[in-house]
């Protein structure tokens, strides 16, 4: 089996569960605005992956994008803001005394899951490419995360790709349907419309841990390149096998699902690394404990 790569764990949920703040993501800055009021709560969180085992740990930027921003009437902070996350994550480091790499998100720019959300690819270039500017020489990797669709994951890419960086690309299979993003594409379809691109890791994030290891099985089947996934803390039951663009992934995927502990995580995770995964972390409902089962199962593996 090769070695494996441990990356962080959820950060909105993490912030929300030590008791400050954090607005609900539809309608909000979500996870930014404890940039504004609570950074050292992110910088410990940070600290606290890296204890855990996490040797790749991505900056607090995912709700960093100019539509997001702009609900608070501060989109102007985009460069101010990222920067900040930057810091932070590199004061963490430091602290830590650990060889950890930093990652920068290229995330969806308006609510995450929903495809249909999605703008026009000349305007959306247009923002990824602001973003990964103020990221390039300042991160290690760009992880295009959550990308619920082909075109949505592509011009990503290209932006990330850009910089001369790294660059991953991690799509959701949010809802209730197994091997299917919210746009009803297939994980084979996304992969073979960016696969042109050339990115350095495919990965699949934001579902239920057996998705993933569902995912991990096509995958692998796909590419000779890293392959990984970070799911949420849930097993979800696959009650639904249409192709068409699912309106509520997250209440599909709430409807069929059952939340699962650290142990039991860490034990799903495993199966990604049978089948191939050579990247794994945690994603929304994850913690530093989650983290900390995972290296527990990766020891003779880690890198």
């Amino acid at each position: 089996m090769s070695k494996v790569k441990i990356l962080d764990g959820g950060t909105g949920a993490e912030i929300r569960r030590r008791g400050y703040e954090v607005p609900y993501h539809v309608d909000s800055i979500w996870s930014a605005q404890s940039l504004i009021d609570n950074p050292e709560v992110v910088e410990q969180i940070h600290y606290d992956y890296i204890h855990s085992g996490a040797r790749y740990i991505t900056i607090n930027n995912y709700a960093l994008t100019q539509p997001i921003l702009s609900r608070a009437k501060i989109e102007n902070r985009l460069i101010e803001l990222t920067s900040l996350a930057i810091d932070l994550a590199i004061s963490a480091k430091k602290r830590s005394n650990k060889d950890v790499k930093i990652i920068g998100s290229l995330p969806p720019l308006e609510t995450s899951y929903m495809s249909d959300l999605v703008i026009n690819e000349k305007d959306m270039l247009d923002n990824y490419r602001v973003i990964a500017g103020v990221l390039k020489n300042k991160v290690d990797i760009i992880l295009c995360e959550t990308m619920s669709s082909s075109i949505e994951a592509n011009t990503a890419v290209k932006a990330g790709l850009e910089t001369n960086l790294e660059t991953w690309v991690s799509w959701t299979l949010q809802g209730s349907r197994s091997n299917t993003l919210p746009s009803g594409e297939t994980i084979e379809q996304a992969f073979n419309k960016i696969k042109n691109l050339e990115p350095d890791a495919y990965l699949l994030n934001c579902c239920g841990a057996n998705f993933i290891t569902d995912g991990m099985k096509i995958l692998k089947t796909l590419t000779d390149k890293p392959i990984g996934g970070y799911a949420n803390s849930s097993k979800v039951v696959s009650t639904n096998n249409t192709n068409s663009v699912d309106k509520d992934p997250m209440n599909s995927q709430r409807a069929n699902s059952t939340s699962i502990n650290e142990w039991e995580y860490a034990d799903e995770a495993y199966k990604w690394m049978e089948n191939g995964a050579t990247i794994i972390g945690g994603c929304c409902g994850t913690t530093p404990n989650h983290i900390k089962e995972l290296n527990k199962k990766t020891q003779d593996f880690l890198t």
